[in-house]
């Protein structure tokens, strides 16, 4: 599993390796498409029908929001049913808190999948 180092305003490490604003699933990360959010949201501080599919992937355990640094991303509620109905848990947290709970999961072996909102 990655482990994420640190993060700031517009910035999470993983590995060291510098990132935007990420999807973490199973082994693999993605950046968030930023350009397709503004297009149909005219805002990153959503979540994607498409992001919710990749955070289905790999069957996690858990699933890990964070919600920026101080906490503006929205998770919906119909995000948050279609994750209860695949018996998935759902922790959101500010950004630096939510990559705290994300490596302790992951170190205790918990198949655990993250969205990483970097900015506000």
């Amino acid at each position: 599993m990655p482990h994420i180092d640190s993060t700031k305003f517009g910035e999470v490490v993983i590995d060291d390796k510098k990132y935007g604003q990420v999807l973490i699933i199973g082994d693999a990360i993605f950046e968030r498409d930023e350009e397709k959010l503004r297009k149909l949201f005219d805002t990153t501080h959503r979540i994607g029908d498409w992001e919710i599919d990749q955070l289905l992937k790999a069957k996690p355990e858990a699933v890990i929001i964070g919600t920026g640094q101080s906490g503006v991303l929205k998770v919906e509620k119909e995000f948050l049913e279609r994750m209860e109905k695949a018996g998935i848990e759902v922790i959101t947290a500010i950004t630096p808190k939510a990559i705290k709970i994300y490596n302790e999961m992951a170190e205790r072996g918990r198949r655990v999948n993250a969205l990483i909102h970097t900015t506000c």
